[in-house]
């Protein structure tokens, strides 16, 4: 049984990994433009495609309330609520959390004096479109990915929009980025999907940085016009760890980046404001105020400030003593393996798998031989580098 966090698409949104992420050649999408830009409407569509054609048995407006398991059977009990109020409960052998990124579970930070704010407050989760807010004020608190892409929605729609940059940002437009960090496997002429991504995964996590430091310095030289304008705005940027660009800003924290689709020069432009000059210190009645004691007005402040732990919404479903046994999810281990993922989650029988669609179109036929191989009891043993708590 997989367990899956809802989609959330943001109505302009269109995805910056490009060619990385094209779907499967199985399912009519075998070759497409390098350049080829997919929209969010575009891969909601696909992924309904995609269950229709496979006949997948899927259930939505349904909520996970419970899942414990019986110790003298091995099996998983998972009552679902549907959207009738009526439940049912599952009795299966393996439970797959396919939550993505922390399970939508927002990470908001506690800033003195929300409840003084006279304006609205959400997190970049519930953000829908710009047009929901036309004619306010509005600042995002941080800066990367979500934040740069609402920040240009409010701004197309006119709506005057400040980031508020509480540390550097690794930037990389997809124009220079995308061919030196994805040719030749992931690229017009490139090998099959199949075989890109095997030969992209075949190379070891820590030795594929230095790979990328190599490429990051052609890609800053490449985006020099474009960084220079930020900086002359007091933009702050980095180059990601040890200069291996936004990588390893993924791999161990998921975060921190911004590959850019346009933001930027719209930050260039003065079309999104910036504010980084000093630290929040907290909330007013008509927006937040900062320690070297200026302030901004605003009617909405939105959280583009990512997610909490990736184990919340799993310990809010699993009995006590699961929860205390689930590792860290994410970020990389001292022999520079993922943590905690595709892989059994402290528990036997209980996965968790995410990642975009490169990395999940790849490692779900990992999951699925794992469970095959219990299933037919041939897995047998194997190495696993000991667990963080």
């Amino acid at each position: 049984m997989i367990l899956s966090g809802s989609i959330i698409c943001h109505t302009s949104l269109s995805l910056n990994h490009g060619q990385y992420t094209r779907l499967h050649k199985r399912y009519y999408f075998s070759e497409v433009r390098s350049d080829w830009i997919l929209t969010s409407l575009q891969l909601a569509n696909w992924l309904e495609f995609f269950a229709e054609a496979l006949e997948l048995d899927i259930w939505t407006s349904s909520v996970v309330t419970k899942a414990e398991r019986e110790e003298a059977s091995g099996k998983w009990l998972v009552t679902v609520q549907k959207g009738d109020g009526s439940e049912r409960i599952f009795r299966v052998n393996h439970l797959v959390f396919a939550l993505g990124l922390g399970g939508g579970n927002p990470n908001l930070p506690n800033i003195p004096g929300r409840e003084e704010f006279q304006g609205e407050t959400l997190h970049s989760t519930l953000h829908h479109a710009a047009k929901d807010h036309v004619g306010k004020k509005v600042v995002i608190i941080g800066a990367c990915t979500s934040a740069h892409d609402i920040a240009a929605d409010y701004a197309e729609h006119g709506v005057d929009v400040t980031i508020y940059q509480r540390s550097s940002t690794y930037v990389m437009t997809t124009k220079e980025g995308m061919p030196r960090l994805m040719q030749p496997l992931y690229w017009e002429g490139g090998p099959p999907t199949e075989q890109a991504d095997r030969l992209s995964n075949s190379v070891p996590i820590y030795f594929s940085k230095l790979i990328a430091q190599r490429k990051c310095a052609h890609i800053h030289e490449a985006d020099k016009e474009l960084l220079d304008g930020l900086h002359k705005v007091g933009y702050r940027t980095n180059f990601g760890e040890d200069g291996s660009g936004f990588l390893f800003l993924s791999l161990k924290r998921v975060g921190g980046y911004y590959l850019d689709v346009g933001a930027c020069q719209m930050i260039i432009d003065g079309k999104i404001k910036l504010k980084n000059d000093s630290e929040l210190e907290g909330f007013t009645k008509t927006g937040l105020k900062f320690k070297d004691g200026s302030t901004l007005d605003a009617d909405v402040v939105l959280y583009a400030t990512g997610f909490g732990d990736f184990r919340d919404p799993i310990r809010k479903l699993v009995p006590g003593d699961v929860g205390r046994k689930l590792p860290v999810i994410w970020g990389l281990n001292d022999e520079g393996e993922i943590r905690a993922t595709w892989r059994e989650l402290g528990t036997p029988g209980l996965w968790y798998m995410m990642g975009n669609l490169a990395w999940s179109r790849f490692f779900s036929k990992h999951v699925a031989l794992q469970i095959k191989a219990q299933q037919e009891g041939i897995f047998g043993e194997r190495y696993s580098a000991p667990p963080v708590y």
